[in-house]
């Protein structure tokens, strides 16, 4: 299958069947990735920077006369801000000796480890996003993610941050906070609990809390709010939340089906083979490279909480 003696077209064929299959490979229930469209937008962009601004609708509707003129209404975009895209590459040398000996095995597991570590850096990049929501992450209005004073454009202050626990009571805050959310207008956002994104270490917690027939952590017999009202709240948790990989074993979030988080990919995961015949240690080359950045535009359809401060 690898022996040098194929055309090289041929051999980069072979290793990118071994390379694909596990870099788009599917993980398990309940993980969430950089590609999982509920957690990050998914978008694409034909240049090296993504420029997005903030968008104010007209305001509510108001009451006119017979012959009144009609009320107009002021649209209005500002706070603009770039999202650079970046690169994000690899490359391994592959001994000739391992392909003239047919080192399958070998070969084949170097080949996984580089297209799963790929993948991982996917989804490391983009929950960075998230791990610095309430500090680094900054919204078009050049206040963090999820904090406690975002101005909109019509000069509103909006909190979207908590710092409970995840509890069943705290849970039902972050509900009313993110129905309540205003938009840049002052209008209703008309924000629905669409996902609860949570650190792996609160998975259980938050699937015992929202999927359960009864109330959690009780001796009644009442039926479970948020199972019975809604059942298709989807229960996300990805490591690169927890505090192992710059997040925090505590912090939760609540999104809803609009939010802003979003992934542009200007291109594809690609790969080439350097053929040994042009190198000096008789090395093969193989390189992959992908191109994309992942951005917060705004504070609308997001709530969250650090999860510092217990009941």
């Amino acid at each position: 299958m690898y022996n040098s003696a194929l055309a090289p077209d041929v051999v980069k064929t072979a290793i990118d069947l071994v390379f694909n299959a596990e870099f788009g490979l599917d993980t398990l229930p309940g993980i969430a990735t950089a590609q999982t469209a509920s957690v990050f937008k998914q978008s694409t962009t034909d240049r090296a920077a993504v420029i997005v601004d903030q968008f104010m609708g007209p305001g509510y509707f108001e009451a006119r006369s017979e012959l009144q003129d009609v009320p107009q209404g002021l649209a209005r975009v500002d706070n603009q801000k770039t999202f650079s895209v970046l690169n994000w590459a690899k490359s391994i040398d592959i001994s000739k000796n391992l392909m003239d000996d047919d080192q399958h095995d070998t070969i084949t597991k170097l080949i996984k480890s580089t297209a799963r570590n790929g993948r991982l850096t996917k989804d490391k990049n983009a929950f960075s996003i998230l791990n610095g929501a309430f500090t680094t992450t900054l919204t078009n209005d050049s206040v963090a993610l999820v904090a406690d004073a975002h101005i909109t454009l019509n000069e509103d202050t909006v909190d979207n941050k908590s710092t409970a626990t995840l509890r069943e009571d705290s849970l039902d805050t972050l509900f009313q906070l993110l129905i309540n959310q205003k938009t840049q207008d002052g209008t209703l956002g008309g924000h629905m609990p669409a996902v609860l994104l949570v650190p792996t270490a609160l998975f259980k917690r938050a699937c015992e809390i929202t999927k359960s027939t009864l109330r959690s952590s009780t001796a009644n017999n009442d039926l479970n709010y948020y199972s019975e009202l809604y059942p298709g709240l989807q229960v996300l948790h990805s490591p690169f939340l927890g505090a192992g990989f710059g997040g925090s074993d505590t912090a939760w979030f609540l999104l809803s089906a609009d939010h802003s988080v979003t992934r542009w990919v200007r291109q594809d995961v690609v790969t080439d083979l350097v053929d040994y015949r042009t190198q000096r240690n008789n090395n093969y080359i193989y390189k992959a490279e992908y191109r994309e950045v992942v951005g917060a535009i705004s504070y609308e359809g997001i709530v969250g909480s650090d999860g510092t401060v217990a009941a």
